[in-house]
Parts: C-alpha cells; sequence; structure tokens
C-alpha cells in the first residue's frame, strides 16, 4: 500500500530517509567497489565478491556462487531504476559474468571459479530461483529482450528436468539425498511473480499460481498457522525435531509473498497471509528489542534465538505489506504496524550497520545482541534492498518498480 508522502507517519518518513541515506551514500559506494571483482573501466568484469572479510576487503574465496551472483544482479538494477549512476554498469557486469555459467542444456551451473569456469555445474533449485528472478528484474534495464528469454527458458527446463511427482521440484538435478525443502519454493515463487510483473503475460503467472497452490496445500500447517521447512518426498513433514522447525523470517517472507501475488493477479490470499502474520508476531519477535528471532519450534518455542540480519528486513517487509489492512489482527492495527516499522529499521541501523566497516554489516547477532560471524555476506543485500524498496513504495516512492514490460 502506497501512501501520500504528507500522510505518512512521521515515524515512517524518518525511518525512511535515514535507510535511504545508508544505502546510497555508504552501501551502494562500498559494494559497487570493492563488492565487484573488475576493473576502472570495467567494474563488475568477473562479477560480483562472494563475501567480505571482516574488515571490508574482498576474501576471495576460490568460488562464486550462482545465487550471490543473481542477488547481486538484483540489487545493482534496483539501485539504477532508481537513478543510483554506478548501478547499470554493475548491472551489465554481473549479467554478463553469470552467462558463463549457462549450461547448453538450458540449466545453470551453481558454483563458478573466480574467473567465471564452471566449477560445479549442478543445478540446485535454490539458485535458479534467483537467476530467473534476477534476470526478470534486469529486463526492466535492458530491452533486449534476452533476459526475458533466458528468464523464460530456465522457466521451461526446470518444468521439463526437475518437476517433481508430488507436486513441487526437486532440490537439486542430478537429484541428491536429503529432505525436500520450502525456501526454493518460496524464492521461485518469488522469482515467478517477478518475471509476471515485469512481463504482463498471463501465461508467465502459471508458476506462481503452481506455487501458491503447493504453499495452500502441502507446506502450510493450517493447526499452527505455521511454515515447515523440510518435507519428505510427499511433503510430509519429516520426523523428527528437524519437522518441527519454523523460521520466523520465512513467515514473515510469505506473508510479502502473498500480499504481492494478490497484488498482481487479484486472487486473496488474506487468511493464510494472517495467520503466518500473526504467528511471527505472537512468536517470533523478542518484544524487548524488536528483533525477529532465527528459529522457533511449531509450538512457538525458541530453538536458536540469535537473529540474523535476512529475517529483519523480511518482518519489515511483512509489516509493511500488513500495514492498515482491516484483516490484520488486532494488535496490528495500523498505529501498532508504524512503531514495528519504525523499530525494525532502528535495529538494522543500530544494530547491524554499525561496529563494521562502513557501508556493511553484521549478518548475524548472537541472544545477547552481540555481533557473530567471520565475513560479510554479500548475499544480505538482495534483503537490504528489497526490504528498503517496500519501505520507498510505502513512503511514497515511485522508483525502483517496472520501468518497462517486455512481453
Amino acid at each position: 500500500m502506497t501512501a501520500a508522502p504528507d500522510a505518512m507517519p512521521d515515524a515512517i518518513r524518518r525511518a525512511h530517509a535515514a535507510f535511504r541515506a545508508w544505502l546510497f551514500d555508504s552501501a551502494l559506494p562500498v559494494w559497487g567497489d570493492v563488492g565487484c571483482d573488475g576493473t576502472a573501466a570495467a567494474p563488475a568484469l568477473r562479477g560480483a565478491q562472494e563475501h567480505l572479510a571482516p574488515d571490508g576487503t574482498p576474501a576471495r574465496p576460490g568460488f562464486k556462487r550462482m545465487r550471490v551472483q543473481a542477488r547481486q544482479l538484483y540489487a545493482f538494477t534496483r539501485a539504477a531504476l532508481y537513478g543510483w549512476p554506478g548501478g547499470a554498469a554493475r548491472a551489465e557486469g554481473i549479467y554478463r559474468f553469470m552467462l558463463r555459467g549457462l549450461r547448453a542444456d538450458g540449466g545453470w551451473a551453481c558454483r563458478l571459479t573466480p574467473d567465471g569456469a564452471v566449477l560445479d555445474p549442478t543445478a540446485d533449485l535454490y539458485d535458479l530461483a534467483f537467476i530467473i528472478f534476477a534476470l526478470s528484474w534486469y529486463a526492466r534495464l535492458d530491452p533486449s529482450g534476452e533476459p526475458v528469454r533466458l528468464a523464460r527458458r530456465t522457466v521451461a527446463w526446470l518444468r521439463a528436468t526437475m518437476a517433481h511427482a508430488n507436486g513441487g521440484f526437486a532440490n537439486t538435478w542430478p537429484p541428491a539425498s536429503g529432505p525436500r525443502q520450502q525456501n526454493p519454493h518460496m524464492h521461485l515463487l518469488e522469482a515467478a511473480l517477478a518475471l509476471f510483473d515485469t512481463t504482463g503475460d498471463e501465461a508467465d503467472a502459471a508458476l506462481a499460481h503452481d506455487l501458491v497452490d503447493l504453499f495452500r496445500t502441502r507446506l502450510f500447517d493450517p493447526a499452527t498457522g505455521t511454515l515447515g521447512e523440510f518435507f519428505t518426498d510427499s511433503w510430509q513433514p519429516v520426523v523428527g525435531p528437524q519437522g518441527a522447525l519454523v523460521e520466523p523470517g520465512h513467515q514473515y517472507e510469505w506473508v510479502w509473498l502473498l500480499h504481492e501475488y494478490a497484488r498482481l493477479t487479484g486472487r486473496p490470499t488474506g487468511a493464510h497471509a494472517q495467520s503466518l502474520f500473526a504467528f511471527g508476531r505472537r512468536h517470533g519477535v523478542d518484544p524487548r528489542t524488536a528483533l525477529v528471532r532465527d528459529v522457533l519450534t511449531r509450538q512457538g518455542d525458541i530453538v536458536r534465538g540469535g537473529a540474523r540480519l535476512w529475517a529483519q528486513t523480511e518482518g519489515l517487509r511483512a509489516e509493511i505489506a500488513m500495514h492498515g489492512l482491516p484483516q490484520a489482527p488486532p494488535h496490528a492495527d495500523n498505529a501498532d504496524n508504524t512503531v514495528q516499522i519504525a523499530r525494525i529499521v532502528d535495529n538494522l541501523l543500530g544494530r547491524y550497520f554499525i561496529d563494521c566497516p562502513p557501508g556493511t554489516w553484521n549478518d548475524q547477532l548472537d541472544p545477547a545482541c552481540r555481533p557473530a560471524g567471520d565475513k560479510i555476506p554479500a548475499s544480505s543485500f538482495y534483503h537490504i534492498v528489497a526490504g528498503y524498496a517496500e519501505l520507498d513504495r510505502l513512503a511514497g516512492g515511485s522508483a525502483g518498480e517496472s520501468a518497462m514490460r517486455i512481453a
């Protein structure tokens, strides 16, 4: 929901201004410089860095995951659409680097060497989701139509090669042992929605419809209002503690996705979004700090009480999605949403974006709210940019949206 700037509560206006200043004045210059791997003339000739060391220098681990390249392609594409002058050149460099991982059969390798040679040709569903997502966004900068053609080709390859008889898709191709996971399906829904939003072609919405049906019939537990993480081949929760795990960040991510699905397709999802949101608010947020917790059980017991950065930005997107909606739970009215939105941004700026090199972040806080971890992962930038984009939309911004439609 977008409101006129003069109707915005002061708390949200201040949060938006502070977040914007950090993103454009500190973060993008850093990640567009040391966060890219290239030369002065071609700043992303070899794509994006996998992660930075704690001192803010490139860590150079000897590999580059395709999911990280795709996430950074999205981040710089969105930055370019907002008018950041370095965004388009970096997005193009990362895009060209990613093409080195395109397999002859239409799939994509999951890991490249730092120079772009294929290191692991396995097709991973999580990576494929982000490739489709990033291509769909990059198409808004590139008028050639090639990114959309590649995105559609990847969707077709995924359906032909990795579709599972019981719904959804295999985790990898060739298949590997282990439980089925909701997480890559969640990101695949985000990718399908981005593709449909870019093209406006109803055929591109088909995958989104299928994945929302999978959520409703297999992933969502109506008895607890929760979303599981690990499943058997027939989409039953795996036996043991792993089958009872709930990640509040993913609950919130689905709240936003269901809201976005309803916005783009006109198909209602409010009841499911409300259930997920209510559980997250009741159990997934520390009332003292407003931090979104890492891992719970379906009953709301804390399994891992730290707080990852990405879960905060997904909490932000969910709060914004539910802002002002009549179906929101009574304890999540407009005023309360406004307070929570401001608290999340305050946490980002005052807990995650400090005590680290300027423009970077602490990716995780331990249960005592102390920074934990030994690296600065580039992968978190996608979450940060996506969270900011929703805050900007709420505050009345119009940039960073669909710049063009390519059928």
